[in-house]
């Protein structure tokens, strides 16, 4: 957890978005464009700002985050559990330091941000793994990045790193915290647990229809079902058109050959060469034939009396002033030498290296460059059937038939939850359960309306239409039943069972043992173990060995164990310390840690030394709370 903390306070941008390459992610969701401007700052620490965007921004990737493990979560109910606020107490946290930095002259220079953004292999090109410009600045525009506002980014994020490094430099935990640490995870519990198991609760019987509507009752929380909303929507999205797009071959061998010629399709040749400029053929011969004799370039040099050579180092043709003897130069290989006659003269050309990358053949690149020509082709598709809907639309035709005027696919959602599920089946609606755009146009326009004509995705276009909402409501019984026949019988085992739990954990707490109380209970066992924290075995699940290490010994206790529906009262009978060792996966950790609690300890320095201003009305509409004027 600490040393999670220290990496958001260092760089979130360049170590989630540059170190790592997984650019792909970034793809689910847009950025509000009322958050394009400048506006004024979210909150401002000393000279710091934070603003619009850096808060959007960062709550819109931690919500990304969320969503891949939980796609049902909303932005709502992450910002409840404490995600803005969060956000916001690192954004501020990070301008304290970036002001501390900057006081302290602390910089990053052109060549380091350069750097950075050439080597990240998200912006590496497929054909050449150089950087490519094309998807940077692809990159940029589907974030709502301008370079120039990124690359500021990224200098701030270079500075915040190396004044945390410094403050790091030298820190060495004391041993003593390392010896702590390996005796708390070394430590061992032996315990010994009576198992009660369900179905010491027997035959709980049928409930009848007034027993399950009363018990549906008292725990509407779980049987309440979610507003549903039926839909029709037309969407346009280069990424359907693309496959059903036809290539022409001959189209792409042209790109094929473009791309040789620019040098997309692999690194450039080079060449280190020197050239000696010579009065005429015979003396450019005289040098070429003493250079393939083993003589050196110095002693040539002095023989001859016309000074040292001109030395070009690794250059690309076009680098070569003259071109007669660039071509010349890129014909020839390492070692190898020639009089050549250029523009202005004879010249004695010898080749010290030679750098000849391979060239991938068309078939290996054909997959991909076919893929892009497709995509190509798809994006007008879409504003040509686009252009096509618009003006059916203007002439008055309905969302249906200008969709079939201008042959685009008509989609029907049939009562469906706000997050994209299915009440009847439970399932995910897999085509637009990560389109929040298209979700949150579903969740806020007006029954029987239509939405704004709206991007979304890399070049697409949606407009949906509600054709009826239900509103939420308690299920009823017929929708529900065995899933409330089911859960009401959980709850009568577990209730009965609790009788019995209370029962056994008075006895040992009297100090009855539980072997002797394990047999006055037909169908309870008593089992043993010795575990550390992070152990499990058998019926002694992480719940009830997290118990057990909270248990005083010889203190009975109760817990659940096993599939969490057997109940267990519990002793510890002996407790072992832990090795003063650690390993180097624990040592390691310890470090990080210790670092960390400095990195926090630093930030809440800075926040009691600058005057931290934030914007309320700001901070909510940033976060989404809101909307902004």
């Amino acid at each position: 957890m600490l040393s999670s903390i220290r990496n958001l306070a260092r760089s979130p941008i360049a170590v989630l978005v540059i170190i790592v390459p997984v650019v792909a992610a970034f793809a689910l969701f847009g950025i509000n464009d009322i958050f394009t401007g400048t506006g004024n700052a979210v909150a401002t620490v000393g000279s710091e700002r934070v603003t619009l965007q850096d808060v959007s921004r960062t709550m819109q990737r931690e919500m990304r985050r969320i969503q891949m493990e939980n796609p049902r979560m909303t932005q709502q109910e992450a910002d409840e559990a404490g995600l803005g606020d969060n956000v916001m107490n690192l954004l501020v946290a990070q301008a304290a330091i970036n002001a501390q930095a900057r006081e302290l002259g602390i910089a990053a220079t052109d060549e380091q941000v350069f750097e950075l953004i050439h080597g990240a292999p998200a912006f590496q090109s497929v054909f050449s793994n150089r950087f490519d410009p094309a998807a940077y600045q692809e990159w940029l525009r589907q974030e709502g990045w301008t370079a120039n506002a990124f690359e500021a980014q990224l200098r701030g994020d270079l500075r915040r790193q190396q004044f945390i490094d410094a403050a790091l430099a030298g820190a060495t935990p004391p041993a003593i915290f390392g010896e702590m640490r390996a005796r708390y995870q070394g430590e061992t519990r032996t315990i010994r647990a009576l198992l009660i198991p369900p179905a010491l609760a027997g035959e709980v019987g049928t409930p009848d229809d007034e027993t399950l509507e009363a018990f549906i009752a008292e725990n509407a929380a779980f049987f309440t079902l979610p507003e549903q909303r039926r839909i029709t929507l037309v969407r346009l999205d280069p990424q359907l058109v693309a496959p059903d797009v036809a290539v022409d071959e001959d189209e792409l061998r042209e790109l094929y050959e473009m791309r040789l010629e620019t040098g997309e399709l692999a690194d450039a040749p080079l060449r280190t060469f020197l050239q000696w400029v010579t009065p005429d053929q015979q003396t450019a011969e005289n040098i070429v034939e003493r250079l393939g004799a083993g003589e050196s370039p110095s002693s040539i040099a002095a023989a001859t009396g016309l000074g040292d050579p001109v030395r070009l180092e690794d250059v690309e043709q076009f680098a070569v002033p003259d071109q007669v003897i660039g071509r010349a130069a890129f014909e020839m290989t390492q070692g190898e030498a020639r009089a050549v006659q250029g523009r202005l003269g004879w010249r004695a050309v010898y080749v010290e290296a030679a750098t000849d990358p391979e060239i991938p053949a068309f078939e290996a690149v054909a997959d991909e460059l076919r893929t892009e020509l497709a995509g190509d082709a798809a994006d007008y598709r879409v504003l040509d059937a686009l252009a096509e809907f618009e003006d059916q639309r203007g002439r008055g035709a309905t969302l249906e038939e200008a969709a079939e005027g201008a042959g685009i696919p008509l989609e029907r959602f049939d009562y469906m939850t706000p997050d994209a599920f299915e009440i009847s089946s439970g399932a995910p609606l897999m085509s637009i359960i990560r389109e929040e755009t298209i979700l949150e146009a579903a969740r806020t326009t007006q029954e029987g309306f239509e939405s704004d004509l709206t991007p979304f995705g890399d070049g697409g276009y949606f407009i949906l239409r509600v054709d009826a909402v239900r509103a939420s409501e308690l299920a009823p019984l017929a929708d529900v039943r065995e899933q409330a026949e089911a859960f009401w019988r959980l709850r009568q085992i577990d209730d009965r069972l609790q009788d019995t739990v209370t029962e056994a954990l008075s006895r040992a707490e009297a100090g009855e043992s539980l072997d002797a109380i394990a047999a006055s209970i037909p169908g309870t066992r008593v089992e043993e173990t010795t575990l550390t924290r992070g152990q499990t075995a058998g019926p002694f699940t992480q719940t009830l060995v997290n118990a057990a290490f909270r248990a005083r010994p010889d203190t009975p206790f109760e817990a659940r164990a096993g599939d969490q529906r057997t109940r267990t009262v519990a002793i510890v009978t002996a407790i072992t310390p832990g090795s003063a060792e650690l390993d180097s996966d624990a040592r390691q950790a310890v470090i990080e840690g210790y670092e960390s609690d400095i990195v926090i300890a630093l930030e809440r320095a800075l926040l009691d030394s600058y005057d931290v201003r934030i914007n309320t009305q700001l901070r909510d509409a940033a976060l989404g709370r809101t909307d902004i004027d």
